[in-house]
């Protein structure tokens, strides 16, 4: 309902009440003082008792014109037939025929249903005028009754659709306020859900790596000193990256508005040399090739990284033989190889483990494959493509 838009008592409504109460005290004053200031019909000098409840009648229904329209119109209404009928045949203007036309008006803007009603009980109050009022049934009085009485209801049923395009406006903006707002809480969950891939990432290989060191630091301690303090040197350098990654992606739920982070680049394939020095530190031999490097996508860049980074930590746990890495950027894809020569697979089921499974998300995220399993001649592979699509370049 229009009439919806209008709360109680807001200022409109007021302002309502306020004429009501204005439009009374001088229809009251015209019956006991006498006066007039235009109308229908003649003036009576009798009924006075009569013509001042009628007059309430006629006007205090303007306070609860914007919540109850055709009620007023219907009051205003039958409050002038009495009159006419029943007292005298006259109405007066400012507290009678006024009051009618506003009701006749609001009846139009503010009703979405029956509205044509008020103009209907209008078009009849008039009726009775002309029966009772011979005067008025001049061909000029009539026409110039029906344009005002009309031309009301016109305006209020123009004012009602403009008010419902208005009210329209406002809930389509709502609409797209609440779909922005699913957006960003959707592109929030992306985040997040990539933060705790990059946070599994960075602690199971760290802490593998780090264990594999520890464990060679231990056996070594008694027999080489020396190459069991380089272990435990390269224990605490890997502790120290892992925090400083961890603290780099734990900023990014940390920041707020567009306030600037100090976070570190994303990782990528031009740090996979530092990746596999780092492995071989930790006792893996490991060949690395890596042929048309171009610039990728960071996405992409990321993923791959992590393919890598994945396979390696998985070779370094359960291979311990050497292993080889294969990267081959081409114009339309990124074509990832990592095989060792142990003698099982990497995990210790082919298409099982949450390492597998974080290999093959990220590669489908970028509408790539990832094949895992035992090679031919022994050992564990993984292969990976990722398409560069326009839509990834952009």
């Amino acid at each position: 309902m229009v009439a919806s838009l209008v709360p109680v008592w807001s200022p409109p409504r007021r302002w309502d009440a306020i004429l009501a109460v204005v439009l009374v005290a001088v229809g009251e004053s015209q019956v006991w003082a006498r006066w007039t200031a235009g109308g229908v019909g003649a003036v009576p000098d009798g009924h006075r008792w009569a013509r001042a409840v009628l007059i309430v009648g006629f006007v205090a229904p303007l306070a609860w014109r914007r919540v109850r329209p055709l009620s007023v119109v219907a009051i205003i209404g039958a409050a002038i037939a009495v009159q006419l009928l029943l007292v005298a045949p006259y109405v007066p203007f400012l507290p009678g025929l006024l009051p009618l036309a506003v009701a006749n008006y609001t009846a139009a803007a503010y009703s979405q249903r029956w509205r044509v009603a008020g103009l209907v009980v209008v078009l009849a109050v008039e009726a009775v005028i002309y029966a009772k009022v011979p005067e008025e049934r001049v061909g000029g009085e009539v026409l110039f009754a029906l344009f005002v009485l009309v031309g009301t209801w016109i305006v209020g049923d123009v004012v009602r659709a403009r008010l419902g395009r208005a009210e329209q406006t406002v809930e389509a903006v709502k609409t797209r306020a609440a779909q922005s707002q699913a957006a960003a809480t959707a592109v929030l969950a992306e985040e997040r859900v990539r933060i705790a891939r990059e946070l599994h990432d960075v602690i199971a290989h760290s802490v593998s790596v780090m264990g594999v060191q520890a464990g060679a630091a231990r056996t070594l301690i008694d027999t080489n000193p020396g190459a069991a303090r380089e272990a435990l040197l390269s224990v605490e350098a890997t502790a120290r990256s892992s925090v400083s990654e961890l603290q780099r992606l734990l900023a990014v739920l940390r920041e707020q508005g567009d306030a600037p982070s100090d976070r570190a680049p994303q990782p990528g394939l031009t740090q996979l040399p530092a990746l596999v020095t780092g492995i071989r530190a930790a006792g893996l031999p490991v060949d690395l090739t890596m042929t048309g490097t171009r610039t990728l996508p960071a996405g992409v860049d990321v993923a791959a990284y992590r393919i890598v980074q994945e396979a390696l930590t998985n070779a370094l746990k359960h291979a311990r033989a050497p292993t080889t890495v294969t990267v081959q950027c081409s114009a339309t894809a990124v074509r990832i190889e990592i095989r060792d020569s142990g003698p099982g697979p990497l995990g210790k089921l082919p298409h099982g483990g949450h390492g597998l499974i974080g290999m093959r998300e990220r590669a489908q995220l970028y509408g790539g494959t990832l094949h895992a399993g035992p090679s031919p001649g022994g050992g564990f592979g993984v292969l990976a493509c990722l398409p560069l699509t326009k839509d990834s370049m952009s």
